[in-house]
């Protein structure tokens, strides 16, 4: 097709807008198909005489409004009205893939449900239950989620909780109260891939800051004068981290480097989003950025990684500043998280189920680790431990993490490239995580490994030196 290129001489407000709009307008009337190639961003830009951080804001609108797509290495799309179902979720039919993507924290050794909820219909005054509650959740249930958030190293005072349709609907909340669409938040160069995704969604710019390297080539916490860099030459106002168990590289965070980055936000005024899903798996670590920065730090607490999914409770401690838009936010989305499953994981916090429950869980993954570090053999790269429920595997010579991970897929099973955890236009580092916890059988897991390191062996020679780190 001829280049695309609108016109905007009669745009009124921001170009960027005007640009997203009319991608918006072709692509309505059937000027832009799908699978048609836009310019490259530099040639628009010169095309139109704007700068090339105008045509690259307008991109990122048009992405958000979900018409383009972006591949790395290829360029900017029209992309389908369909979009493809990503592979981190999951799916009601049993494919009798080996599972080494989805984090599924050992689910088979979940509590009893059908315990939890006798408890709940043995519940005075259980009727309540089914009716409308306060956006931020009942008293006794904040009070449950104060408790829960001492497993996640937080003092919490009730009346600063929130309850939410879990973690990912907290940080969608917290995002949008905290912030402003066109503000800029920096994450990790590798962050949880949610956060991708919803943030852009929300008109949120997020800039990528790099990691600090160690020797061995392990991974550890966000670089704080990148950050400072950052904060100054692109103006962001907050940062999301995830301090104990960081997804994907599972590095915990020294409180020397918690204090490099506390100090940042405090010199240039950033908020800060506290999310660590994993954390009561790795046990003692150093103080919360709830507790070193109360002011500047949103906390979120989830359950559906230890102990239940299905309930979709998360909590959310934030600056009492920001209660009210906290509360409003939930109303306005969903009104309210379900009092009814509420009730069933307070129980379970109050009467050490939640503490049994990962006591389990941390066992069986101390024996999984041991075998993924057998298998993959001592050469191997990968970061992690015993009391990481994900590992972070490095690639021999550079290789594509896509074309190991779409290998395995044909051989049943999944593991999730390094694409997953970058913003879009970066190109995938050499490396894959794999978890530990959502293959049942510890024979199958086996399996999965094997299949792992011979996929790694074709991939190149490299020798690694193990990383058990972070």
């Amino acid at each position: 097709m001829t280049i695309w290129c609108p016109d905007i001489s009669a745009a009124s407000g921001p170009i960027y807008l005007a640009v997203a709009d009319a991608i918006e307008a072709d692509i309505r009337a059937g000027v832009l198909t799908v699978g048609d190639r836009l310019p490259p961003q530099r040639e628009l830009a010169y095309q139109l005489g704007v700068t090339l951080g105008t045509v690259t804001r307008a991109y990122r609108e048009a992405e958000r409004r979900r018409l383009l797509r972006g591949e790395t290495g290829r360029g900017t799309y029209v992309a389908p009205e369909e979009i493809a179902v990503s592979p981190l979720i999951p799916r009601e039919e049993r494919s009798g893939d080996l599972d080494l993507a989805r984090n599924f924290a050992y689910p088979h050794l979940n509590p009893d449900l059908s315990k939890g909820l006798a408890r709940i219909a043995r519940t005075p005054g259980i009727d309540r239950l089914n009716g409308f509650v306060p956006s931020e959740g009942l008293s006794s249930h904040r009070e449950a989620g104060a408790e829960l958030f001492k497993l996640f190293g937080l003092t919490a005072d009730p009346s600063n909780i929130a309850l939410t349709c879990g973690a990912q609907h907290g940080i969608q909340v917290l995002l949008q109260a905290l912030f402003k669409p066109g503000d800029a938040v920096a994450v990790d160069e590798f962050t949880y891939p949610s956060i991708l995704n919803s943030a852009p969604h929300l008109g949120l710019r997020l800039i990528s800051i790099p990691l600090r390297r160690g020797e061995c080539g392990a991974f550890y916490g966000m670089d704080p004068d990148a950050l400072a860099d950052a904060a100054k030459a692109q103006d962001v106002k907050g940062v999301f981290v995830m301090p104990n168990m960081h997804n994907p590289t599972t590095h915990t965070m020294t409180l020397a480097e918690r204090e490099a980055i506390v100090s940042v936000a405090r010199q240039h005024g950033l908020k800060i989003i506290e999310d660590d899903p994993y954390t009561p798996f790795v046990g003692e670590c150093p103080q919360a950025f709830g507790m070193l920065a109360p002011e500047l730090t949103a906390s979120i607490a989830s359950i559906s990684k230890l102990i239940s999914p299905g309930s979709r409770i998360g909590f959310v401690h934030v600056p009492r500043t920001y209660g009210n838009s906290v509360r409003n936010l939930i109303g306005e989305s969903t009104w309210m998280a379900s009092p009814i499953t509420a009730e069933l994981i307070a129980g379970w916090v109050r009467d050490g189920t939640v503490r049994r429950s990962v006591a389990k869980k941390r066992a069986a993954n101390i024996e999984r680790y041991a075998t993924a570090v057998r298998v993959l053999g001592s050469e191997q790269m990968m970061q992690g431990g015993p009391n990481k429920v994900f590992a972070w595997v490095g690639l021999p010579g550079g290789a594509d993490p896509t074309a190991v991970e779409a290998t395995l897929a044909h051989q049943g099973v999944a593991v999730l490239s390094s694409r997953y955890f970058q913003v879009r236009d970066k190109e995938p580092k050499p490396y894959l995580r794999i978890t530990f916890g959502s293959i049942v059988g510890d024979t199958e897991f086996a399996r999965a490994m094997e299949r792992l390191r011979d996929a790694i062996a074709q991939a190149g020679d490299g020798r690694w030196g193990l990383a058990q780190v972070g």
